[in-house]
Parts: structure tokens; C-alpha cells; sequence
């Protein structure tokens, strides 16, 4: 289903981006002329206040692909959303499977059959001994 409506989507894009092309087109073809466009009063500092002829084809131009820019950023941006929501999702499944790995030993200890049956006593003497040289250290 939503391979589906991404197939349509791209193609309704398609289309829609052909036919406003041949609009555009068309439109050019009986306006190519120069336009007189009126500087607003907030730039007539910087652009004095006369009229300036612009080519309607560039203005035109321009304002296609601002729009493209605008569009192109915002779909930049849901897709930075949609893979960090990823990102973050996979970081919380592998920090739950950490802390389940830290939790190993008291979830699930060693089986009792892993000891031995009897104590060893050389075993035993080794421990003794380093509990006498920690005592020995800890004195001084």
C-alpha cells in the first residue's frame, strides 16, 4: 500500500511538474516582453524610486524556483526528521539491549553445576594468602 502511494505521488509530481512546464512554456512564448515593476516603499533607499524593467521570462524564472527551493528544503527537512526518528529509535533499542546485557548476571546467574563439588583446599590457601596481604597492606 505505501509503495503505492509513493509510486502515485511521484508520478502526480511528474505530471504536474510536465503540465506546469507546458504552461510556462506557453505563457512565455505569448508574453516575452519586459514588464515594468514598481519598487515597494521599504527598498526605495536602496533602489531609488523609479520603475525598472524586468524581462517577464527571468521573473518568472525566478519565482519558479524559489518555489522549488522552498520545496526542496522542506522535503529535505521531513526527511531529516523521518531518519533521526529513526536514529533515535535504534539508539533506544540498543541501549535496552545494554542495560538487559548489564542485568545478565542477576537476571539469569551461572547454573549451580558450573561449581565444583568439593572445595579445593590449594584454592583455598591462594585466597587466604591474598587476604593476608591485603590486611598487611590495608595496616600500614
Amino acid at each position: 500500500m505505501i509503495r503505492w502511494l509513493r509510486l502515485a505521488a511521484i508520478g502526480t509530481v511528474i505530471l504536474s511538474m510536465i503540465g506546469l512546464g507546458v504552461v510556462v512554456g506557453l505563457f512565455l512564448v505569448a508574453n516575452s516582453g519586459w514588464v515594468p515593476i514598481k519598487t515597494p516603499p521599504w527598498l526605495t533607499g536602496l533602489f531609488g524610486n523609479k520603475p525598472h524593467d524586468i524581462w517577464l521570462p527571468a521573473l518568472i524564472a525566478g519565482w519558479l524556483a524559489s518555489a522549488v527551493v522552498i520545496a526542496a528544503l522542506l522535503l529535505w527537512s521531513m526527511f531529516y526528521v523521518y531518519r533521526r526518528r529513526q536514529y533515535e529509535s535504534l539508539i533506544g533499542r540498543l541501549e535496552k539491549e545494554l542495560a538487559a546485557l548489564r542485568n545478565l548476571p542477576f537476571k539469569a546467574p551461572a547454573p549451580l553445576e558450573d561449581l565444583p563439588e568439593t572445595p579445593s583446599a590449594a584454592a583455598a590457601r591462594i585466597m587466604d594468602a591474598l587476604d593476608d596481604d591485603d590486611e598487611a597492606l590495608d595496616a600500614r
